[in-house]
């Protein structure tokens, strides 16, 4: 048997073969981005319907819904595309580590507070902010990613797996969420999104990865930015 730098070395007299739907299951990484992914994605869909009941609870206000999903939505809409060149750049398992860490230390911080007592709307509003920021750089790196787990040979199982994990926890997430916000409070969901980020954190900390190999660059980040916009206006598919 010989290693595999996306995962570990299969084990001598043991092969399972899996349905052609569940190939990328096959590579030890992917069982392991699978699990972080869908108990992290859990883990903030539970957030996400927390803080919408609580900010409605603070305020009264429906707008603040609105206000909520702004503060979320606007940094993301702001800084994706020159967060996808950084993911080009750097080592994504370590860029994911960061955000992930980041979103987690969020999650924490949220969760005292509304155990404390001491929330206030305009908290939620900096956290949504904060939270959006950390994902418009874990996103890119995130689809990317996918291809340093998987390789080009089970690039498309793995993105329809990773859609069907998304769906699973889009389902699952929010009743788990909405029952723990009865049950427990809504402190409860902000720290169970918070534990599930270490989840994530572990799992990707024990993926055996290839050495990263920096790319030689002919641009700027920003030239390379605009290299991709003027792809996109010029490619007839996208």
């Amino acid at each position: 048997a010989t290693p595999d730098m996306r995962g570990a070395p299969p084990s001598p007299g043991l092969s399972v073969r899996l349905p052609s739907g569940l190939a990328a299951f096959s590579i030890p990484n992917y069982r392991l981005w699978a699990l972080g992914s869908f108990t992290s994605a859990i883990g903030g869909w539970m957030q996400s319907t927390a803080q919408g009941f609580l900010i409605f609870e603070l305020t009264k206000d429906p707008a603040y819904l609105g206000f909520a999903s702004f503060s979320y939505g606007i940094p993301i809409w702001i800084f994706t595309l020159y967060s996808g060149v950084i993911a080009d750049r750097v080592p994504r398992r370590t860029l994911l580590v960061v955000t992930n860490t980041v979103m987690m230390l969020l999650a924490a911080a949220m969760a005292v507070l509304v155990m404390s007592g001491l929330v206030r709307p305009w908290h939620i509003l900096v956290l949504a902010f904060m939270l959006g920021l950390a994902n418009a750089f874990d996103a890119p790196s995130r689809q990317g990613f996918v291809v340093d787990l998987v390789g080009k040979d089970h690039l498309t199982n793995a993105i329809g797996l990773n859609a069907s994990i998304f769906h699973m926890a889009t389902m699952i997430g929010p009743a788990i969420g909405g029952l723990a916000y009865a049950v427990l409070g809504p402190g409860w969901c902000f720290a169970a999104n918070a534990t599930s980020f270490i989840v994530m954190i572990t799992v990707l900390l024990r993926m055996r990865l290839p050495a990263h190999t920096p790319r030689v660059r002919t641009s700027s980040a920003v030239g390379e930015m605009m290299e991709g916009l003027r792809y996109a206006v010029s490619s007839r598919t996208v």
